[in-house]
């Protein structure tokens, strides 16, 4: 196999010489029957060469068989993270997991998405992401038969550009293209993250499926904060039948932020083969061998680790450190050690399969982790097992995992961007060496994380819940059938006909959380609630009360001449023409018409934004309360009971003129912005 390098001083320019290699008659394309894409940076001109090799067999990775689709399945295993030939570290946690219930289900599908991301900023992104769609349909996944199971990696181009919500769509339409249905077929899918696993099997699973999703990210502030990403995430938890948490402290961040799914949400930590963690024969002593295995970040608090060690090195001839992983701080690493006078006792090595961590573990003295966030904490519990002292940053995920072993597994420091808490910590720990009890840490570790103490939790989970009995009363007689006397009383999702009411206006509320714990408040106190709403989507998803009625706004609002015009003209004519122009483009081989569109909607894109909260919004929000009881007064008051209403209370600015309206229907009417309820229906 021959090295072809092109040599040049920008993507574009690379993307040119690419192009023009493969086109060389002579080139390496001339007597190829196979092109694989290397990286998303490649699809320009591997699109190129498709256009002029129509014959031509195109893949993401080499694969055995190019025409395999995944197969039917009893348990479906979803995941953006799973050991790789790219990453050989990622998602180690899955295969223990799978293994733990592996005897339970014969056929188990593991469909793992795998992120091939690209700079948003580069020159040529465009190109990118407009080659990497048409090569989509033309590339298959590589699927392969592992002792977890059949195995489905499906390699996802996606920009650099932190939208969460648009990565895991990414990952939906991956997979969908990968599935010989567009569904996942299983009765049973479990789903690792949120976002992208829980959003994947939220959308593909079938409708039957019973889905249990664990979550491990430790980034989910950053999610959160996004509300498209926000969207999904609630609408995964929604769908969920459990939803699992590694960790306390995560299960508690999702709690406050979705408090109407807390009886989802259960702890299962991730499950650890501790029979690949054997102890080494004899603890060490000296701890002068330093380890750090995992991603080399700053979210891991990896440059904290180097400059703790250096600190160290100036003082210990014998110190030693290696760097096991792959990351963006590789080349500052790299200039840092140059830099060093100690920079020759730090071995910088490539992420490693999983099967060579025990090694690892077991020949070194120390495993150092100053990650500030952390879910879990795998390689921490790895290193214990193995015998290995800990120093670890004192971050919640550690603080758990290793709970009731500080100072016997090792050594938890704070949480500090000062590499001199390290230092200390490290200090502290050799003067406590003797104080380790490290295989009483590995059998308290076992009874936390063994496979078979997490396969017993997760085979609880998995199965679906019995059905309650339903207790059936023949009556004697036909005669004799009467109403019962609990006929007085509603029935489970309906109010109480004769209960008192109160209307909620709640349009775009600021704080909805707590307009939806004071609804909770009125349903336990024995009130009947009308919610008046412009989002009722909302409300379903947040699993509100069934007795609470939605008497809905959002459809006619959309109907109104006024916001029906901008739509037509500044949004679906302009998208229609530029979805033909596009569907055009496409079926030419060149890219450049599909990027002169692509420009183009992007453009529009950005117009009609500026368009629509520069100019349209801020002249529609003036008469939007107007327009909203115009529809309250048509739609909705038909259907409300004012007589037995007690109260209305407005929650959001635009539902004021429909609280005052209504007090105006009845003068005695309390018309309040108070979330404060009242009291208890007296029996």
């Amino acid at each position: 196999m021959g090295v072809h390098r092109v040599d040049a001083p920008d993507p574009r320019a690379a993307t040119r010489a690419a192009r023009r290699l493969l086109r060389d008659r002579s080139g390496p394309l001339h007597d190829a029957d196979l092109l694989v894409i290397g990286d998303p940076y490649a699809f320009p001109a591997a699109w190129d060469a498709v256009a002029r090799r129509p014959d031509l067999a195109v893949a993401l990775e080499p694969t055995a068989d190019p025409a395999r689709r995944p197969a039917p399945a009893d348990l479906a295993v979803v995941t953006p993270w799973y050991p790789s030939a790219n990453n050989p570290l990622a998602g180690a946690f899955v295969p223990p997991t799978i293994g733990a219930v592996r005897a339970d289900h014969p056929r188990i599908s593991v469909l793992h998405t795998e992120d091939w991301p690209y700079r948003y900023d580069a020159p040529n992104v465009e190109a990118i992401s407009v080659a990497a769609d048409r090569l989509a349909a033309r590339v298959g996944p590589v699927i392969e038969d592992t002792a977890a199971g059949e195995v489905t990696r499906v390699p996802v181009p996606i920009s650099s550009k932190r939208d969460y919500a648009a990565w895991a769509l990414g990952h939906v339409e991956a997979i969908r293209r990968t599935l010989p249905t567009g569904r996942i077929e299983a009765p049973l899918v479990h789903a690792h993250t949120g976002i992208y696993g829980g959003v994947v099997a939220q959308r593909l699973a079938r409708p039957d499926a019973r889905i249990i999703v664990t979550e491990h990210a430790s980034f989910l502030y950053n999610i959160f904060k996004q509300p498209a990403a926000r969207r999904l995430y609630e609408e995964a938890l929604h769908r969920a039948d459990v939803f699992l948490c590694v960790s306390q402290h995560l299960r508690n961040e999702i709690r406050d932020q979705f408090p109407h799914h807390a009886h989802k949400l259960r702890v299962i930590p991730n499950a650890i083969d501790f029979s690949d963690f054997t102890p080494r024969p004899k603890p060490p002593r000296d701890l002068l061998r330093w380890l750090y295995v995992g991603r080399l970040s700053t979210q891991k608090g990896v440059d904290r680790v180097l400059a703790a060690f250096l600190a160290i090195a100036a003082e210990e001839p014998a110190a030693t450190l290696t760097l096991v992983g792959t990351g963006p701080l590789v080349d500052q690493i790299r200039a840092e050690l140059a830099r060093s006078p100690y920079g020759d006792r730090v071995d910088l090595r490539p992420a490693v399969p999983p099967a060579e961590v025990p090694e690892l573990m077991r020949t070194h003295d120390l495993l150092v982790h100053a990650s500030p966030a952390e879910t879990f904490g795998m390689t921490v519990v790895e290193a214990v097992a193995c015998g290995t002292p800990v120093l670890v940053a004192e971050s919640l995920g550690p603080q758990e995992t290793l709970g009731g072993l500080n100072g016997r597994a090792g050594l938890l420091v704070e949480i500090s961007e000062d590499p001199a808490v390290l230092v200390e910590g490290y200090r502290e720990l050799r003067k406590r060496i003797d104080e380790l009890d490290l295989p009483a840490a590995r059998a308290s570790l076992v009874e936390r994380y063994g496979r078979d103490a997490v396969a017993a939790r997760l085979r609880e989970v998995y199965a679906a819940p019995e059905p309650a009995p339903i207790e059936v009363t023949t009556p004697a007689a036909p005669a004799q059938v009467a109403a019962p006397a609990a006929a007085e009383v509603a029935p489970s999702g309906q109010d109480d006909p004769d209960a008192p009411r109160v209307v909620l206006v709640a349009i775009s509320p600021p704080q909805f959380k707590v307009v939806r714990q004071y609804v909770r408040r009125l349903i336990e106190r024995g009130y009947a609630v009308d919610v008046i709403t412009n989002d009722p989507l909302q409300w379903r998803r947040s699993e509100v009360d069934k007795r609470v009625r939605l008497l809905r706004l959002d459809t006619a609002e959309r109907k109104r001449p006024v916001l029906w015009t901008e739509q037509l003209f500044v949004y679906r004519a302009p998208g229609k023409a530029l979805a033909v122009a596009r569907k055009r483009a496409r079926g030419k081989d060149a890219l450049w018409p599909e990027l002169v569109v692509s420009r183009l909607e992007r453009g529009h894109a950005s117009a009609a934004r500026w368009f629509h909260t520069s100019v349209f919004y801020p002249g529609y929000r003036v008469v939007r309360s107007q327009v909203l009881w115009r529809i309250v007064r048509r739609d909705v008051l038909p259907k409300l009971d004012l007589a037995r209403t007690e109260r209305v209370v407005v929650a959001g600015v635009f539902g004021v003129s429909i609280g005052w309206q209504l007090g105006r229907l009845r003068p005695d009417l309390t018309v309040t912005t108070s979330l404060v309820p009242p009291e208890p229906v007296s029996p």
